[in-house]
């Protein structure tokens, strides 16, 4: 850990409680819908509730914030325009990222379903959370799903490989399929060795980064994530370690996929707010059979330690939430206070313990 860190204490917040703190504080302080802030709120908690505390509530604090300042209208609908069969591109009108992105799946799959695939761009939306619940939304409708996300240049927080300043957002990839009688497959994961909702959750935690994930801004390896908040700032690095030249190949195809093929250029100073981009890929009456008996092969091969099993892609995630049911969602504590700031006296606080 790095040298004079020290933990700081977290906060175990009832769920229910917490659902409607936050729906509470987006509506009433944030001016949001209660649909917009219905579907904001539960994509945070299950990010939470799978284990995944930077997708987390810990946004909802940025949200108002963001709303405040006008990079989020949290009135706001997605407008969507077909150019082409299996094609559309959508603006968000600076929306709710979740809520411009659960229109983009809907598309996507109504797209597939006439053209056997689709491609759907979009743009102008705030922060988009976990983009593997996009692709699960396409995978529960019966198609193959692919979700993908890129971020302005103040979002830059990944350097490339060999390099020492940040030119690409952690550009996350989340793919989703459907199997016979069981969840479908999801994989998420960023084009980083880490997201920087990650870095920033340890920093409120007074936690370490785990190696490998940082330099600072003169390019010396780093376990400090206040590195990264620095003036100048340091950088992210790309997934693969020594081998990050994949990493960084991996997100430049994110970048081109959401980005470039959205009209919008990588390095424009005056481009706001995340961009998505969705294929969806229909499938055959037989596909999720031949997909569960894919994954059952998989399974099946030996563990190295008989007390891990193999496992797939977003099973530990799925396997966390439904162990956590109904329990109380954990929340560091610069988060919570500046919560309950933001409730001032006309939003009840929900009683929480120290964690």
């Amino acid at each position: 850990m790095t040298a004079g860190a020290t933990p700081v204490p977290s906060v175990l917040v009832p769920q229910a409680e917490l659902r409607r703190f936050a729906r509470d504080l987006l509506m009433i302080r944030g001016g949001a819908s209660a649909d917009h802030a219905d579907v904001v709120v539960e994509h945070l908690l299950e990010a939470d509730a799978m284990g995944l505390r930077s997708h987390g509530v810990m946004r909802v604090p940025q949200y108002l914030a963001e709303i405040k300042t006008g990079e989020i209208d949290p009135q706001a609908a997605p407008r969507i325009a077909q150019s082409s069969p299996g094609r559309a591109a959508v603006d968000g009108g600076k929306g709710f990222g979740q809520v411009v992105g659960h229109a983009m799946a809907d598309e996507a799959v109504r797209l597939a379903a006439e053209a056997g695939i689709s491609f759907v761009t979009g743009r102008y939306m705030g922060h988009t959370g976990r983009i593997g619940a996009y692709a699960e939304a396409m995978a529960r409708r019966g198609a193959v799903g692919i979700a993908v996300c890129s971020g302005p240049r103040n979002g830059h927080w990944v350097a490339p490989f060999g390099g020492l300043e940040g030119r690409l957002a952690t550009n996350p990839i989340a793919f989703a399929f459907p199997t016979d009688k069981r969840p479908p497959v999801v994989a998420d994961f960023s084009t980083s060795v880490a997201p920087e909702g990650v870095i920033r959750n340890l920093l409120h935690r007074g936690l370490a980064a785990p190696p490998g994930a940082l330099r600072d801004a003169h390019g010396a390896s780093t376990d400090d994530p206040a590195a990264l908040y620095r003036t100048p700032r340091g950088a992210i690095q790309p997934l693969g370690g020594p081998i990050g030249y994949r990493g960084t190949a991996l997100a430049i195809l994110v970048e081109i996929l959401a980005a470039p093929l959205a009209h919008d250029d990588t390095d424009d100073l005056g481009r706001q707010g995340s961009n998505l981009a969705m294929i969806a890929i229909g499938a055959d009456d037989h596909f999720a059979e031949r997909a569960a008996r894919m994954v059952d092969y998989i399974r099946s091969c030996p563990p190295i330690d008989p007390a891990n099993p193999v496992m797939m892609p977003g099973e530990r995630e799925h396997s966390a939430a439904t162990r956590l049911g109904d329990g109380p969602i954990n929340v560091d504590r610069p988060t919570w206070l500046a919560m309950v700031a933001s409730a001032e006296a006309d939003i009840e606080v929900p009683a929480s313990s120290s964690d």
